[in-house]
């Protein structure tokens, strides 16, 4: 099979796609902040499907596409893919998004660039806690109050009220 195969980009009515019905992503909690992106950005990332209306990939886009009352989706077709290709396409596609890690310096950066154009922060997919932990850092220590003092051996020792047996912890 060659690498470059062309695609050709199709608009379809979005009543036409059929979900996967073992599709093991779990993914409606994230069919809010897919929209956002979506009435953000457009919808830049076809699905991908079959001639037959099945969907191979972008199921959490096709959801987020009916939550926003989208009419039509673009579709790549996957036609010339066999239907294990087709299995092991959706599970690979959704795995190796996961392989990628951050450099979170490089990611702070860009937040900070984003925030200082005055863009909405919500709609690129992280959560507030998460920018927060980047851009502030991880917390290295705990601030003691200033009345706190070190135990002695003579605080770790208990007596019983009852029999007056005493123990330390």
């Amino acid at each position: 099979m060659s690498v470059s195969i062309p695609l050709a980009f199709e608009t379809w009515p979005i009543d036409r796609l059929i979900e996967y019905a073992r599709n093991p992503r779990k993914n409606d909690h994230a069919v809010d902040r897919v929209a956002a992106a979506i009435r953000e950005f457009g919808f830049r990332v076809p699905i991908v499907a079959k001639s037959d209306g099945l969907v191979v990939d972008g199921h959490l886009r096709l959801k987020a596409a009916k939550k926003l009352g989208l009419a039509e989706v673009p579709v790549i077709l996957a036609d010339d893919m066999t239907d294990a290709q087709v299995k092991a396409f959706r599970l690979s596609v959704n795995k190796t998004a996961e392989l990628a890690e951050w450099d979170d310096e490089l990611l702070a950066l860009e937040f900070d660039d984003l925030r200082q154009m005055g863009f909405d922060l919500d709609v690129i997919g992280f959560d507030a806690d998460e920018i927060a932990l980047l851009q502030n850092g991880p917390a290295s220590e705990i601030d003691a109050p200033e009345d706190f003092k070190e135990a002695d051996e003579s605080d770790l020792t208990h007596t019983c009220p009852k029999c007056g047996f005493e123990f330390d912890d």
